[in-house]
This record gives structure tokens, sequence and C-alpha cells, in this order.
């Protein structure tokens, strides 16, 4: 998985305890590198990035 902030791939990590989002279907995912919190969901039959908790400013 990359980051789709700052694409990096060594830091991502997946919360496993985020209230209100599904592990199975739409895994939040954090960015070790610039803080984007974000999942992957499909939205009539699309694939779209859902921001929770924007980047830090670096």
């Amino acid at each position: 998985m990359k980051c789709p902030n700052c694409y990096n791939r060594t830091k991502i990590d997946i919360s496993m305890h985020s209230s209100g989002f599904s592990v199975e279907h739409s895994p939040v995912k954090e960015c070790g590198a610039c803080g984007l919190v974000w999942r992957i969901k499909i939205e009539a039959g699309k694939t779209v990035v859902d921001i929770i908790k924007a980047a830090e400013i670096q």
C-alpha cells in the first residue's frame, strides 16, 4: 500500500480499532511519514480515497 499524499510505502500502519469503520471492508490506514489517515472505499462502483485526517504540514 502506498500513501496517497507522500507516496511512502514503508511506514503505513493499519488501524484495527478505529470506531465506525469496518476492518474487513474499508480498513483505516495511517502514514507514519506524513500523518495522513485514510481509507479506500467503493462508491457507486468507483474506488474512492476517503481522507479521515489530513497530512501534517512539513
